[in-house]
């Protein structure tokens, strides 16, 4: 099966050193962080030779949306960042390519050509002339793109090439894979965080956006209305639109406006049969969780998470809470917390207090309750919203 890939046998089987590295890609689509360890074995696969990269770029802005690397010089790192990212023709290359086509650097450049270019005399040469290797796209997303590459030094291109290439062929399918768990492990925290205090969860669009509308995420039930065109659709760019004038120009101003600290309101009425509420907030970094690459956009830059449900006439769920158990608003927050199936540490997170005193806030709210299990209070809380369940 993997014979093929012509390394030499050393510190243990091939094939099982290559299950190790599969392990580890579907390991860090659970936790971000796993890459580097990926990136580190990667290299060490072919003798250390190879410095390896993930990276998301965004060919119209030109900006890196996040790397993470092994084997590069930290400096160098920084100033691929801040300068060479917007002359990175390797990237737009990439976006000609389909995903999971393997794409040697020789076919990119020449040696003539890259030679005489300001990245290789200031980047590429200090680097021990890293002018071999190749790179795959795994992910692309309008004008965005996220890419696994490798860098070989020339003097090792001769012996490092053709194996280095040969597995990340052979690591491709499983990248991708990977990254698409990423994206929905990202998409499913995205989502249950919005729908904290949602009445009917499985009826509500969930997206999230950038400043400029571009949509980044959109849950099943977004997707629907944005195919349907009744409340929202796309335009050819991949932007969020209303499809009500005046509610699009609301959007515009919420989203343009640089002081968003709270969430804001749109009531959607006009001519539909039952109006909607779209519930507008600013997504902070923080709620990202671990796997930013999962996404697909940088951690700088603002996003904004919406929530599209119908307008119902039922008293608001927290307010219920308070008058029917005695619960300050502090504990009926943190209720509605627990019935969206979040626990103690992530409730801490969202309110920016300590694991501790939520702790105190549900046990409080549980004696309050009469209650022994949160199990309970998940119960309670749906029969509120559903009096069917009653």
């Amino acid at each position: 099966m993997t014979a093929h890939i012509g390394l030499p046998e050393r510190r243990g089987n091939l094939e099982d050193r290559l299950a190790i590295l599969t392990t580890l890609a579907y390991g860090a689509a659970l936790d971000d962080e796993k890459w580097d360890a990926f990136l580190q074995a990667c290299s060490d696969l072919v003798g250390g030779g190879v410095r390896t990269c993930l990276f998301g770029y965004d060919a119209d802005a030109r900006i890196e949306l996040g790397a993470r690397q092994f084997g590069y010089d930290p400096a160098y790192q920084l100033s691929y960042a801040a300068y060479y990212s917007q002359k990175d023709f390797l990237a737009a290359r990439l976006m000609e390519e389909g995903p999971g086509r393997v794409v040697p650097y020789g076919e990119v450049w020449n040696d003539f050509g890259l030679r005489n270019t300001e990245f290789y005399d200031d980047w590429v040469r200090p680097q021990e002339d890293i002018i071999g290797g190749c790179s795959v796209l795994l992910f692309k997303q309008e004008k965005r793109l996220f890419a696994f590459s490798g860098s070989i030094r020339s003097r090792d291109s001769d012996q490092l090439e053709r194996p280095w290439q040969r597995i990340v062929t052979y690591l491709t399918p499983h990248l991708r894979q990977a990254f698409e768990v990423a994206r929905a492990l990202a998409g499913a925290e995205l989502e249950k965080k919005a729908m904290v205090n949602v009445q009917n969860p499985a009826r509500t669009g969930c997206l999230v956006v950038s400043r400029d509308r571009r949509i980044v995420f959109a849950n099943r039930q977004a997707e629907n209305m944005l195919d349907s065109g009744e409340l929202v659709r796309s335009d050819f760019r991949q932007r969020l639109l209303f499809a009500d004038p005046t509610w699009d120009q609301r959007l515009g101003q919420i989203l343009a406006s640089r002081i968003l600290t709270t969430p804001q309101t749109l009531r959607l009425l006009n001519d539909l049969p039952t109006p909607f509420i779209c519930r507008i907030a600013p997504l902070g970094s923080d709620d990202l969780g671990t796997r930013s690459s999962g996404m697909l956009f940088g951690r700088e830059e603002p996003c904004f998470l919406l929530t599209i449900s119908q307008e119902h006439d039922v008293p608001d769920i927290g307010e219920r809470l308070r008058n029917r158990f005695g619960l300050t608003p502090h504990e009926a927050q943190v209720v509605l917390h627990i019935s969206s199936g979040l626990l103690a540490k992530e409730i801490s997170e969202i309110r920016g207090t300590s694991v501790h005193t939520v702790r105190n806030q549900i046990h409080n709210a549980m004696s309050k309750m009469e209650v022994r299990r949160q199990s309970e209070i998940v119960r309670i809380v749906a029969a509120m919203r559903n009096p069917l369940l009653q």
